[in-house]
């Protein structure tokens, strides 16, 4: 029974605690091939989340001046495309799995080894060293997470010089952050080459990679849907194998969703007894999830679980989003409304 803008702060309030859970259990992790690297890629981060972010404020921009049949399109065709290279991807990596799994067979090697359930925590001491080793990247994704902090408690009226100064600045500021984070990869290039299951860095994928996450970034902001839901897919089309990729993906929606949530707790608009409860139950539920998903694929080997699923979520999306969408679209043309996209509304925000 709650409003829209009573579930939108308690949403983001579940999400928050969901995303702290999931990096507290992947930040002393190691990458699964590559034991030399962390399986959340800070670089990855580092070099992206600039890019992400300022697509997002530009595509919250162009959403208010948008009709919502426009948004619900753009909406259908962006979860179908991330659907068919999700499903893809993972039936790929099934058919990859099968085959290594049938060779071990053959060879008399255990294909499935017993497991049991094993009830993970965080591995401070590990996640110290890692973040030792990784504190250039670590340094510029705190520092741009605050930049944006600062920008979202210094509100230019809507429209006013002050508005689209600080528009073109928060730009900027992601400009600045992309090209330090460059600097930082180019330090390892050659010294470091590319490896199965994690990005290769070039000197054309250093700018075409954050340029592919402005436009990732500004969908989000556009079609109003999780960063996750984009960022998944995005980082499996560009090489990253699921692990990896799970994880990285889950510190991208942390710096995402803390950032709003901040903001809607300083404007007192978080409702924190509803907050605790339903976040509280997210947590567990968090915990609980993410220990069967180690024991499934602990037990059966099977990475690309972690694809499909993240395919399922995107496929009831699609279903949920275009029931949604098409609703609202036969209201509007019921009731007259203006379906031409409308300027003035940037304004009123």
């Amino acid at each position: 029974g709650f409003s829209t803008k009573e579930a939108i702060p308690l949403s983001q309030a579940m999400i928050v605690g969901g995303a702290v859970v999931n990096f507290i259990m992947f930040c002393g992790e190691r990458h699964p091939e590559h034991k030399h690297r962390p399986r959340i890629d800070y670089d990855v981060v580092m070099m992206l989340n600039p890019g992400l972010a300022a697509g997002v404020t530009l595509g919250v921009m162009c959403n208010l001046v948008t009709p919502q049949w426009f948004i619900v399109v753009i909406l259908i065709f962006t979860l179908v495309l991330a659907l068919q290279k999700s499903l893809g991807k993972g039936i790929q990596q099934f058919k990859k799995e099968s085959q290594q799994l049938a060779e071990k067979a053959a060879k008399g090697q255990s294909a499935a080894p017993a497991g049991s359930v094993k009830i993970r925590f965080a591995d401070i001491p590990s996640f110290f060293v890692l973040a030792q080793e990784n504190s250039r990247p670590l340094s510029l994704i705190g520092g741009c997470w605050l930049v944006f902090l600062a920008c979202n408690f210094i509100r230019a009226p809507s429209c006013t010089t002050a508005y689209w100064f600080q528009r073109l600045s928060l730009v900027g500021i992601c400009l600045f952050f992309t090209i330090s984070g460059q600097t930082t990869i180019r330090s390892r290039l050659s010294s470091k080459g590319t490896s199965e299951g994690m990005m290769g860095w070039t000197e054309s994928t250093l700018w075409l990679y954050p340029l592919m996450a402005t436009v990732a970034g500004f969908l989000g902001g556009f079609l109003g849907i999780g960063g996750g839901i984009i960022m998944g897919p995005l980082l499996l089309e560009l090489g990253m194998d699921a692990p990896a990729s799970q994880a990285t993906t889950a510190m991208f929606v942390f710096l995402s969703s803390s950032l709003a949530a901040i903001q809607f707790m300083v404007l007192g608009k978080s409702m924190p007894e509803f907050a605790l409860w339903f976040t509280a139950w997210v947590v567990v539920s968090t915990f609980a999830g993410q220990t069967v998903i180690d024991y499934i694929l602990q037990r059966w080997q099977r990475s690309s679980l972690i694809v499909l699923s993240i395919a399922a979520i995107i496929a009831g999306s699609l279903c949920m989003m275009t029931a949604i969408g098409a609703k609202d679209i036969y209201v509007d043309i019921a009731r007259g409304a203006d379906m031409g996209f409308k300027p003035m509304n940037l304004c009123g925000h």
